[in-house]
């Protein structure tokens, strides 16, 4: 059975818009690997434009509100919207969807981010369309900067068991019995493909579908969409060379700009 019998998307956005989710989210800080890149590259937001996609809980919006001079944040999961802009009512936050962001124009924004693996919630054909819409709604050299599930993770397709961490909250859903249940229904959808996986991966015990692909695939598919890759990093915030050793990153992260202009 194929993956494109079932709706990737919208099965991943359900999973999230629980008002339990939400309020766990909200509670939740950066990354250490984000935390990094919001250093290194505060002056390609700071004082300009930026859109925060799938921006949930506002998890992200903290870190981002104070320096930049426009911020909006998007996101389909009515749960999250409102925790966000309860903690955040000065931010703007939309209802919309990550593939209709082409609906802002051209050269809209100079920083758009896609933090914890939104562009992983859609399939292939949906994924390559939403990089092109960034493309296009960002400004000649505006900086691109997301996480993605990393296919040559050692877990990657592993059973429910492989928490993704040692974290008490991973090692609770990997063994709950409502995450062998999900994993069991949602198998016969996972397939692999030459440039990228569709792998089954838990998601607070209603696992989900997800997109995995590789460091140097992920950056062909940039370069083919008018990206030049500015830096990369593993899940821990370390720097990453080409070629490098990701065995043992679950995420990894890419800042692009967009080609032409600099940075």
């Amino acid at each position: 059975m194929h993956a494109t019998t079932i709706d990737i998307a919208r099965h991943n956005a359900d999973l999230f818009d629980r008002s339990e989710i939400a309020e766990w989210y909200g509670g939740q800080s950066l990354f250490a690997s984000e935390a990094v890149i919001l250093e290194r590259f505060r002056d390609a937001y700071a004082g300009k434009r930026l859109l925060d996609l799938g921006v949930g809980s506002g998890r992200t919006t903290g870190a981002l509100l104070p320096d930049v001079a426009d911020y909006v944040g998007i996101d389909k999961a009515e749960a999250m919207l409102a925790v966000a802009r309860r903690r955040f009512p000065g931010a703007t936050f939309l209802d919309m969807d990550v593939r209709a962001i082409s609906e802002f124009g051209p050269g809209r924004f100079d920083f758009v981010l896609g933090a914890l693996a939104i562009l992983s919630a859609f399939d292939h054909a949906e994924r390559l369309a939403v990089i092109a819409s960034v493309h296009e709604v960002l400004t000649p050299g505006g900086v691109f900067a997301f996480s993605f599930h990393n296919r040559a993770w050692s877990r990657a397709g592993g059973m429910p068991l492989h928490a993704r961490s040692w974290h008490p909250r991973e090692i609770m859903n990997s063994v709950h019995p409502q995450s062998w249940i999900n994993y069991l229904r949602l198998r016969p959808f996972a397939h692999e493909e030459a440039d990228y996986a569709i792998h089954v991966d838990p998601a607070h015990r209603w696992s989900g579908l997800f997109y995995f692909i590789d460091l140097a695939t992920q950056e062909r598919q940039l370069e083919a969409a008018g990206f030049e890759i500015l830096a990369r990093f593993g899940e821990d915030g370390r720097p990453l060379a080409a070629g490098d050793d990701t065995s043992r990153d679950g995420l990894l992260n890419l800042v692009c700009k967009k080609a032409g202009a600099p940075h």
